[in-house]
């Protein structure tokens, strides 16, 4: 089993150059997709040759596999979309906030609140509240 099959949160995605992360975004975003539509995809595009030699790297490094469709192949990410972003979201939070998920938290908040409309206010106290009354649960040895 490979590190990026086992989950390992720090192994999958941390050897990337930019352009190798740009088509494993193309890859997350779309499900799979051919050299061609990767290339069309993502900004200031190498050529096609170019996306294609990428493509290879990301199989040699088992982040991608494909399958044949007519005479052409499509691609897709090995590691599930969720685990990448588990993972992805535990780089950005042991990365910048020292591994504190209620500091990321709050700054994705920002000081206004951003753009948070007030269904989506209530939904986040909502899920406040449960995981005070689940920690208060397993405080008290009730589940």
């Amino acid at each position: 089993m490979t590190p990026a099959e086992s989950g390992d949160p720090k192994r999958p995605h941390v050897h990337l150059s930019r352009r190798e992360r740009q088509i494993m975004d193309v890859l997350y975003a779309r499900g799979e997709a051919s050299v061609a539509e990767v290339q069309e995809a993502i900004p200031d595009a190498p050529s096609y040759s170019a996306v294609r030699a990428l493509m290879q790297k990301l199989l040699e490094k088992e982040h991608v596999e494909f399958r044949e469709d007519g005479p052409r192949y499509l691609y897709r990410p090995k590691l599930q979309k969720e685990k990448a972003l588990r993972n992805a979201v535990n780089r950005l939070v042991n990365t910048f906030f020292g591994g504190s998920r209620a500091d990321a938290l709050v700054n994705l908040l920002g000081e206004s609140g951003g753009d948070l409309d007030p269904a989506t206010i209530t939904r986040l106290e909502e899920e406040l509240t449960r995981l005070k009354n689940k920690r208060g649960k397993g405080r008290h040895g009730r589940d």
